[in-house]
């Protein structure tokens, strides 16, 4: 199965990788952004309108995406304070709408097969769709049915991108993480994903979702 990293790899030497651009104190015209006028980094007209708001001097706009804009020290303090929880890596998405099809187009390619769960949410729909990568569904928290659709496939797909969500957005169930967990484990080729937004904040240890205990 192709590692991650050598497509990142592949990516850099062909100057084709992207990073958030730095935060930096940056005096000319960026028409790379909605900010062209300069207004969401003037600190003397924050100044003013927040000045019956404990005078604070915050961006007033995000101007773009980060990828164009740059960083945001909010969005990075976020993202600080959910890596401490979660112990791994962590990157902002504008919505879990987004997350779902930026995420799963990026993992699938055409060497990936997709498995989801019968009453996945929209949005991971749309980002099966989007990955462009051929697809089947499992019946509903049937993990049965999920094992012999990937017996049936797992030699014949470089990869194999199970997805599901953890707390059912339309339902309210939850899924088996361990069954899961224990089926992913039994298949090389296997990637799990979990769509925790209805779990977040609501389920498992300290409100972090129904996979925060299975994380390793």
């Amino acid at each position: 199965m192709t590692h991650y990293s050598d497509i990142l790899n592949q990516l850099q030497s062909t100057g084709n990788y992207r990073e958030i651009p730095a935060d930096g104190d940056f005096r000319g015209i960026d028409f790379s952004t909605n900010d062209y006028m300069g207004l969401g980094n003037d600190r003397e007209l924050q100044r003013q309108f927040f000045d019956n708001v404990d005078n604070r001097a915050i961006p007033m706009t995000s101007s773009a995406s980060r990828l164009l804009a740059s960083r945001q020290h909010e969005h990075e303090a976020l993202e600080r304070l959910l890596s401490d929880l979660y112990g791994r890596s962590t990157l902002l998405f504008n919505s879990g709408y987004h997350a779902n099809t930026g995420i799963i187009s990026a993992l699938a390619d055409s060497g990936t097969y997709i498995v989801a769960d019968k009453l996945v949410h929209a949005s991971i729909i749309d980002g099966i769709v989007l990955s462009r990568a051929p697809f089947t569904r499992f019946r509903h928290n049937d993990y049965d049915h999920l094992e012999r659709i990937l017996q049936r496939i797992a030699d014949s797909h470089e990869r194999i991108l199970v997805i599901t969500e953890s707390i059912f957005s339309m339902d309210g169930d939850a899924a088996d993480i361990d069954r899961l967990t224990d089926i992913k484990r039994r298949f090389n080729n296997v990637i799990l994903y979990i769509d925790e937004a209805h779990a977040f904040g609501a389920a498992g240890h300290r409100g972090l979702g129904l996979s925060r205990d299975n994380a390793n």
